[in-house]
């Protein structure tokens, strides 16, 4: 008995021994430091998709060509006829006709903070798995960068115009871009400029799928094991207000929105699978049984 307890003492002590290393190890840095290291692989994303805007340059506002730098063509009609089937009628279209009168309203102030989270809510559960939920931090990076780079490599192979550049080409009813209308209401017209710069120098047919929609909802899906039911009611709404926003401001299409929760879901399931996979790779292996067993 005594001989057990001496084991079992050791090992806790091990345990405990293993726990501090590693807590060090992981503290070797301070917090800023931690913080450029768990956001330094999103890189990828920025990179891919200066990349992504480089080759559909020639479409658009860009050179005026037919096909991009991949000679994949321009899709202007495809989601718009997508939208009409569901519906009857661009969601876009319709809302805009009963929302937008000229002025900036209280809904275009929701609409634009909405908007604008998508610029950081990538990056803030980033840095909140990587203090907080370290042990899903490598899953975390299987969904984040899987989700975001097969969107982008989608704007390369299936360039699509949103729905204020189909309207400017005259192929659907009238659509203004509009997600930097309500900061005019809220008074804070330089965000309001500093949207409007953003959005020119980014890509104009960036729509499908919508990466705005999927974030949001990848957001949910992935902190949703981890979160209280009213947290997961929040996360949900987020998601759904987001979509709205995107409709109604002329960004994406709704199949724009479905591709990109699409996309979301099949990220999500990457990572978990990943997960199990790490799992199976890393569980102790069953001794061998001796040979004389094997031998009888």
């Amino acid at each position: 008995m005594t001989d057990v307890r001496s084991e079992n003492t050791e090992n806790a002590e091990a345990v405990d021994q293993r726990g501090r290393t590693a807590t060090s190890e992981t503290s070797r840095h301070g917090p800023i430091a931690q913080l450029l290291i768990a956001w330094s692989p999103l890189s990828a994303i920025l990179v891919a998709y200066w990349v992504a805007q480089w080759v559909t340059a020639p479409l658009g506002r860009g050179e005026g060509a037919d096909v991009n730098r991949v000679g994949a063509p321009l899709h202007v009609l495809g989601p718009a006829r997508a939208d009409e089937r569901m519906f009857g009628a661009v969601p876009t279209v319709w809302l805009q006709e009963r929302l937008v009168d000229g002025s900036a309203q209280w809904y275009d102030a929701v609409a634009a903070l909405v908007y604008v989270t998508h610029f950081v809510s990538l990056p803030v559960l980033t840095a909140i798995v990587w203090f907080c939920l370290r042990e899903r931090f490598r899953e975390w990076l299987v969904a984040v960068l899987s989700f975001a780079l097969v969107g982008i490599a989608g704007y390369v192979l299936y360039p699509a115009a949103p729905p204020w550049l189909a309207s400017e080409r005259a192929d659907i009813g009238r659509v203004d871009r509009i997600s930097h209308l309500g900061w005019e209401w809220l008074q804070v017209d330089a965000v309001a400029r500093l949207t409007e710069l953003g959005q020119q120098g980014s890509n104009p047919v960036a729509a499908m799928p919508s990466l705005h929609a999927g974030a949001a909802l990848l957001v949910a899906l992935f902190v949703w094991p981890s979160v209280a039911a009213t947290a997961r009611t929040v996360l949900l709404a987020y998601a759904l207000a987001m979509a709205l926003t995107l409709v109604y401001t002329g960004e994406h299409y709704v199949v724009d929105v479905l591709a990109g929760w699409a996309l979301a879901g099949l990220a999500v399931s990457a990572a978990v699978l990943a997960r199990r996979a790490g799992r199976r790779s890393t569980a102790p292996s069953r001794p061998c049984p001796p040979t004389d067993e094997v031998l009888s």
